[in-house]
C-alpha cells in the first residue's frame, strides 16, 4: 500500500479537517482530493494547502525535470506538494456526491481515506453510502478504503448512545 500511495496513486480523504494527513500524503507522492463540509474547506484546508505550497517550493529538492503539470482529475486549481499534488473541495455526506463532484473526481480513486471521522454514531450511515458510491463510481480502479477510528466508548464493552464504539464500526461495515 505505502508503495502504491507515494508512487500517484489518486486518492480522496473523507473529512480532511484541517488537511494534515491528505497534505502528507500528497507530499509522498500521492494525488490527493482533500474534502470536508465547505467551511473548513475554506477556511481551514485551502489556507493551509496556499502555506505548505510556499513552504515546501521554498525546501523542495524535486528538480524541474520532476515537474508535471497538475492531474487531470484535480485540475485546474491542483497544488504541487512535494513530490504529489492536492486539491480540495467541500464535500456533505449527506448530499448526493454526483451533486459535489465531478464524474472525473469521483470516478478516478485508487484509495478512500478517512481519519478519525466516525465519533458520532449519526454520521456513521452517512459516512459508509458515500464511499459505497465511491466504490461503485470508481469500480474499475478497485479503489480500497483505509479508515481510522479512535475509540470514544465511555468504558470497555459500554455502548454510548451519542458516540461510535468499536463494535458499532465493524457492525456498520
Amino acid at each position: 500500500i505505502q508503495r502504491r500511495i507515494s508512487s500517484g496513486a489518486r486518492l480522496i480523504e473523507l473529512g480532511s479537517g484541517v488537511g494534515v494527513v491528505g497534505t502528507y500524503l500528497s507530499a509522498i507522492g500521492s494525488q490527493v482530493l482533500l474534502t470536508d463540509l465547505s467551511t473548513l474547506v475554506e477556511n481551514a484546508i485551502e489556507p493551509n494547502l496556499v502555506r505548505n505550497e510556499k513552504i515546501m517550493a521554498s525546501t523542495s529538492t524535486i528538480s524541474s525535470s520532476d515537474e508535471y503539470s497538475c492531474p487531470w482529475w484535480i485540475a485546474p486549481d491542483g497544488i504541487r506538494l512535494g513530490k504529489g499534488w492536492a486539491n480540495c473541495t467541500p464535500l456533505d455526506w449527506t448530499v448526493p456526491l454526483d451533486e459535489q463532484l465531478t464524474k472525473d473526481q469521483s470516478s478516478s480513486i485508487d484509495f478512500i481515506i478517512a481519519s478519525d471521522v466516525v465519533f458520532l454514531a449519526s454520521m456513521m450511515n452517512s459516512l459508509l453510502h458515500t464511499v459505497d458510491t465511491i466504490f461503485n463510481a470508481s469500480a474499475s480502479n478497485n479503489p480500497s478504503f483505509i479508515l481510522s477510528f479512535q475509540r470514544r466508548d465511555a468504558k470497555d464493552g459500554e455502548g454510548s448512545a451519542a458516540f461510535t464504539t468499536v463494535d458499532g464500526v465493524i457492525a456498520a461495515v
